[in-house]
Parts: C-alpha cells; structure tokens; sequence
C-alpha cells in the first residue's frame, strides 16, 4: 500500500511538473518567437500587448514616442465619442464642406464638391472605417482641437503623446505603442479609465466598420464584411469561419512607417495590441507586400495563436 502511495504522489508530481513546464514554455515561445521575427525586420518595432484574461504583458521598447499615422486617430474618436455620450457634442450636426478642408491621402471627402454637408456622424464613421482625412481634421476641430484632446488624453493617464496640428496641415501626433495600448484598453475596460461605457460602445460601433485588413487582421478569422457574412442568408457557409472573434482597430502607415492599435475578443480571452514599426525598409509599395504590413500580420497572427486561441 505504500509504494503505490508513493509511486502515485511521484506521477502526480510529475504530471504538475510538466504542467507548469508546458506553461513557462509556452509563454517563452511567443516572447522567442516576436524576437525572431524582430531580428528579421527590416525596420524597429516597438511593442505593448497585454492580454487581459491573464493579466500577461509584453514590452518592447513600448514607451519610446515617436510621429504616429492613422492608428493615431483612435485618440479623436475617444474624444468624439466622450461628447456625444455627455451630449456637449449632436452627431447629427451637419458640416458644410468647404475647398480648405481637402487635403491629400486616403479619404473619399476631398472629392466632394465644396459646399455640400455631411453629418457629424458619418464623418467620425469615415474617419475610421476608410481613415479619410478630411474627416479626421474636420472631427478634431469639431471636438474642440488640439486642446480638447490633449486635455482627453491626459484624463486617462496618456502623458506622453502630444497633438501637434491636423493632418497634412501639421506635425499630426506623436505617442507611443504604449499609449496606444491603453487607448486600446480603454475601449476593453472603459470604467477602469473613469470613461463612460456608453462611449466606448459608441466607439466600438463605429470601429467594426474598419475596412483595412493587411495588417494585424490578415491571418485573423475576421473579415471587413462579417456582418455581412454572417447575416446574408446565402453567406451562411462563412458563419463558422467568422463567428466568435470581436476586431476593433485602427491602422496607419505613411512612407517608413506602420502603426496598429487593436482590442481582440475572442471565445477564449481578450487583449490589446499597440504596435509602432519605425524607419521600415521602403523598397516596396504602401500595399500587403510593403515590409510594415507583413511585420504587422505576422504579429497579429502570433499573438492570436497564443492569446486568442488558448
């Protein structure tokens, strides 16, 4: 009776052993594995991810600053979103474009024939769905400017990142992965910022409309059209692929440089990316095959193997 005592409490021991063995090794995998695909960059990464279910965190170089893109317009949405909820702010207001407003890059507005009006509402949806940014210049001034934001940003702790100036009409913004991150967090866990929970929903709403999927979304079981996937009766074959999985995000890239910033929920858990890739090999075009963008999918895609699947 005591060997089998004996040799059960050893298996036992064992089996808890290489429990905890497969755990430390899991987790130094994905650490091993980002640093290889660093190493094979060619360009600088900077890095905050946090998974929230397990409270597990990755930093790398994330509170280094510097010029942000796009993913930086998550900032003006939270504003935005903040007044509409506290009513200081109609989303049914109807902005009167003018020829001043246009400026270069993505967008559709800039297109528009000057005197034609736009509500608010849409135009916070352009800004994030298609990264217009005649939008975007139009929502930061309408929030209250340079000045609204910062003051935003500094409510909920974001210290580091200053708005310098509208889009092609500036310096734009500067931050960091790190900042990015929490922005990210804020949407997750709004209450934890003092933000009300009805503006992150707002936020949320709008930012399922994100139509840029090159990047941290590549290898994701998510599509720009999922709703549409999963509500059209003849697309119902597709509800197994997309079904389970919340993308909320924000991309942004410029000559030398992508950004990301995204919340993730799946069935399993969520977390929060805010990537920054500086000084990226430009010897291809801003498209899927661009240095950043590839950068960019791969991480999305191991940290969903690790975090979003387990």
């Amino acid at each position: 009776m005591i060997i089998k005592i004996f040799r059960f409490s050893i298996l036992a021991l064992f089996i808890m052993l290489s429990s905890c063995n497969a755990k430390v090794k899991e987790e130094i995998t994905l650490e091993t594995q980002l640093n290889e695909l660093i190493k094979s960059f060619k360009g600088n990464a900077h890095l905050y991810a946090k998974n929230l279910t397990t409270g597990q965190v990755i930093d790398i170089n994330a509170d280094s600053t510097h010029k942000a893109a796009s993913e930086a317009k998550l900032y003006i949405l939270l504003t935005y979103a903040e007044q509409v909820i506290n009513g200081s702010l109609d989303p049914t207001n109807r902005i009167t474009l003018t020829g001043e407003d246009k400026v270069l890059g993505s967008g559709i507005l800039r297109f528009e024939i000057p005197g034609n009006q736009v509500s608010l509402s849409f135009i916070a949806y352009l800004m994030m769905s298609i990264s217009d940014n005649v939008a975007t210049n139009i929502l930061l001034r309408e929030v209250g400017g340079i000045k609204a934001v910062d003051k935003f940003l500094k409510n909920v702790g974001i210290n580091d990142t200053e708005v310098k100036g509208e889009v092609y009409k500036g310096d734009w913004i500067t931050t960091s992965a790190m900042s990015l991150g929490i922005a990210a967090q804020i949407l997750a866990r709004p209450e934890k910022y003092g933000y009300s929970i009805k503006a992150a929903e707002l936020c949320k709403r709008i930012m399922l409309k994100h139509y840029e999927d090159n990047g941290l979304a590549r290898y994701l079981p998510w599509s720009p059209f999922v709703e549409e996937a999963t509500t059209i009766k003849e697309n119902e074959k597709y509800k197994p692929v997309y079904a389970g999985i919340e993308l909320y995000a924000k991309a942004g890239y410029t000559a030398g440089y992508r950004g990301d910033v995204a919340y993730i929920k799946t069935p399993k858990s969520e977390y929060v990316i805010g990537l920054k890739c500086t000084d990226v090999d430009d010897s291809k075009p801003l498209n899927a095959s661009n240095e950043g963008f590839q950068f960019s999918a791969e991480v999305g895609k191991l940290f969903y193997e690790f975090w979003g699947k387990n």
